[in-house]
C-alpha cells in the first residue's frame, strides 16, 4: 500500500535527518493548520472520490511528542472546517461544506512501577462531525473512562496508550442511496445508543530528528439502548507521521485512515469501509 511505503521512507529519513536547530521554541498550545485530503468507499465502484482542503484551529496543552504529568490538566481542542470538491453522487442534496469538533481531556492521578512510569487519568472525550463523511450527516460520540499511558525511552521514545470507557454515539446518514435503491427510512439509517470504547495508541519518535510515527486503533460497541434488534460499531484504524520543519511550531503532517462500521443490515447496498488520506501543515504560535 502506498501509504506503507511512505512511512518506511519517513523511518529512514529519520535515521540521517540533522539534528533540529538549537533555538528554544515556545511551548504555546494553540494553533492553526491547513489540510488537503480524499476520502472514498473503496468497496463501492458507484462512489465518488471526494477531495478537499481545511482550516483547523488548535489548543493543544500535550503537543505532539510530550508526556503526561501527574496531577496535571490537559485539554486537546481541534475545531476544522472542511470544504469539498466533490460531494457524493448518490445525494443530491449534500453540501459540500463540512465540520469537526474534537475535545479531549486527560488527568493523571495516580503512578506505579519502579519509577513511577506507568501513568492511570481520568479520560474524557467528545467527537462531533457534521457532513465530514459522505453518507453521514451528524455523527457524535462521547466517552468517559480510564486511560493507561507510558513511555519506553532510551535515545528515541515509544509511547504506548490504552482507553477504556463507557459511550454515547448518535449517527444520522443522509444519502439517497438507502432509500431509493433499497427502501429504507430515516428509522432504519440512524443509529442513536450506549455501548464500550477501547483505543490503542502507539508512538515512535526519533529524538535527534524529531520524526514521530504513529499508530491508533479505536472500536466503538454499540451494546444497549438502541432499538430493538439494531447494533452499531466502528473501527478506525490511523496511521500518521509527523515531520518537524525546522523547529517543533512548525509541522508537516500525513495521516491514512480506514473506517470501518457494521449493523443488523446492510443499509448502504456495500461494505461500510471508507478509506482516507490527508496532508497537513500545523502551525503553533
Amino acid at each position: 500500500m502506498k501509504h506503507t511505503h511512505l512511512l518506511a521512507g519517513l523511518a529512514i529519513a529519520a535515521a540521517t535527518m540533522p539534528a533540529l536547530a538549537a533555538e528554544e521554541t515556545t511551548r504555546n498550545p494553540y494553533a492553526v493548520s491547513i489540510l488537503a485530503g480524499l476520502e472514498s468507499y473503496p468497496d463501492s465502484e458507484s462512489s465518488s472520490m471526494s477531495r478537499g482542503g481545511g482550516l483547523s484551529f488548535i489548543w493543544d496543552d500535550l503537543r505532539y511528542n510530550n508526556t503526561y504529568q501527574l496531577d496535571t490538566n490537559y485539554f486537546r481542542v481541534r475545531g476544522t472546517y472542511y470544504y469539498e470538491l466533490d460531494s457524493e453522487k448518490y445525494d443530491e442534496d449534500r453540501f459540500r461544506n463540512s465540520a469537526d469538533l474534537k475535545f479531549n481531556y486527560q488527568r493523571p492521578f495516580a503512578s506505579f512501577g519502579e519509577a513511577q512510569e506507568y501513568l492511570l487519568s481520568f479520560h474524557g472525550r467528545y467527537e462531533g462531525h457534521y457532513n465530514s463523511q459522505q453518507l453521514e450527516e451528524l455523527e457524535q460520540l462521547v466517552v468517559a473512562g480510564l486511560a493507561l499511558n507510558t513511555r519506553f525511552t532510551d535515545v528515541n521514545h515509544y509511547d504506548l496508550g490504552l482507553t477504556l470507557g463507557l459511550a454515547y454515539s448518535e449517527e444520522e446518514k443522509d444519502d439517497d442511496w438507502p432509500r431509493e435503491e433499497m427502501g429504507h427510512g430515516e428509522d432504519v439509517l440512524n443509529r442513536a445508543g450506549f455501548g464500550y470504547f477501547f483505543e490503542w495508541s502507539n508512538a515512535y519518535t526519533f529524538a535527534h530528528s524529531g520524526v514521530q510515527l504513529m499508530a491508533k486503533l479505536s472500536r466503538y460497541d454499540g451494546n444497549w439502548s438502541y432499538d430493538k434488534g439494531q447494533f452499531y460499531t466502528v473501527d478506525r484504524l490511523t496511521l500518521s507521521a509527523v515531520i518537524p520543519l525546522a523547529d517543533e511550531n512548525n509541522l508537516l503532517h500525513f495521516t491514512s485512515q480506514y473506517i470501518n462500521r457494521d449493523y443488523e443490515l446492510d443499509l448502504l447496498g456495500f461494505k461500510d469501509t471508507l478509506y482516507r488520506v490527508a496532508v497537513e501543515y500545523i502551525h503553533y504560535f
